[in-house]
């Protein structure tokens, strides 16, 4: 036995005697591949996102009186995605399961913050991609348990389902210090079906190789102007959206996982709502920041 280890130890030494006599290749001269593998079926992601705004100017006007408040929010979503079918690089089918999903909203008019989590955490979500004859993808939704409430419903058509982000990124291999432009409809996967009319572009670059968690991972850079429509509980595009931000991202080399992320910038938005039935002329304008951390389960 004995001797099994000293033979492996010597296959060891001779490998890094040999790696000495290759020939070094500076970093600057090697390529990536930004996009990463193709999703296999049976792969499970586990997923934390933050959102926050805080103290945003915000205006209600509700049947003839205006209020004027500063308001803050926090979004916090923590799911795992099941990848169940795949074509190509493209995941058909997928299982979502919704660990927290909620929002705490907090305003100057007295009173503490109000946590409010959405219908759907807890859940188990089927996701099914659909792809008519003129090429527009659409997802169909239903709950692996349950019977999906009116409210339910509604929020799920407000999703997707595991779209992949190729299109945010080089279809080459390409070097640090790499730039391209992409156009903000490619950031479907960010904002679901919840916005429509996604407007602008983002600027990006290839800025340096950085380990995470010991995995050599690309960071990218972005920043851009980006404006839309955000939809109403019924699915109206109701309020315009306006957002500059600025994004740094930490993409896994080997997984093509987007292992941590964060971002800053300001949002506008304004338009008119329903709030229990009456009719809400809202505009919000502040700081928007958040961060999200991803995995590949193993």
């Amino acid at each position: 036995m004995r001797g099994l280890l000293l033979i492996g130890g010597l296959a060891g030494l001779l490998a890094a005697a040999s790696a000495l006599t290759r020939p070094v290749v500076a970093q600057d001269d090697m390529t990536y591949d930004l996009r990463g593998p193709a999703p296999q079926k049976d792969q499970v992601y586990q997923s934390k996102t933050t959102l926050k705004i805080k103290d945003a100017d915000t205006t209600l006007k509700v049947m003839g009186q205006t209020l004027n408040l500063k308001m803050s929010m926090v979004m916090t979503d923590e799911e795992e995605q099941k990848v169940l079918a795949v074509e190509g690089r493209t995941v058909t089918k997928c299982q979502t399961k919704i660990l927290k999903e909620r929002a705490e909203v907090t305003a100057n008019i007295g009173g503490g913050p109000m946590v409010e989590p959405t219908a759907l955490e807890g859940e188990i979500i089927i996701s099914t991609r659909k792809v008519d004859k003129n090429g527009k993808v659409t997802w169909e939704h239903s709950l692996l348990d349950n019977k999906p409430t009116e409210k339910q419903k509604k929020e799920l058509d407000h999703r997707i389902g595991m779209e992949n982000d190729d299109d945010l990124y080089p279809a080459e291999k390409v070097k640090v210090g790499h730039e391209w432009t992409v156009q903000a409809s490619a950031l479907t996967k960010l904002f679901g079906n919840s916005f429509t009319d996604i407007q602008g572009e983002l600027k990006q670059k290839f800025v340096k190789i950085e380990k995470v968690d010991g995995a050599d991972c690309a960071v990218i850079d972005s920043a851009g102007t980006v404006k839309g429509k955000m939809k109403d509980e019924e699915g109206v595009p109701a309020l315009d959206v306006e957002m500059d931000l600025k994004i740094r991202s930490w993409r896994d080399l080997k997984t093509g996982v987007e292992v941590k992320s964060t971002f800053e910038g300001r949002m506008k938005l304004n338009g008119k709502q329903k709030i229990d039935d009456t009719a809400v002329d809202i505009s919000l304008s502040g700081p928007i920041s958040g961060e999200s951390t991803a995995k590949l389960k193993e």
